[in-house]
């Protein structure tokens, strides 16, 4: 087995990870949004993160998606203080 083969193995596994759970799942992509999106890494809590992607499975949305609306809420409410 070549390392293309490893390569595209690996591709069908993520692919077919929603499947396996039992629940698809709803993946945005930037190219998929009207907003003029960033990539930018900050650091939070394990425990932070832990909680961030239960309830991102459990909303069936990207983390991304998430982090986002409740940036925006944040922010809304600090413009309201």
């Amino acid at each position: 087995m070549g390392i293309r083969d490893k390569e595209n193995s690996r591709k069908s596994v993520n692919s077919n990870v929603g499947a396996i759970v039992g629940k698809e799942t709803k993946q945005e992509t930037p190219s998929a949004l009207n907003e003029d999106l960033t990539q930018k890494a900050y650091y939070i809590t394990k425990y932070q993160y832990r909680k961030l992607r239960m309830l991102s499975v459990n909303r069936e949305v990207d983390m991304s998606y998430l982090i986002r609306e409740m940036l925006d809420k944040y922010l809304q409410d600090q413009e309201e203080n």
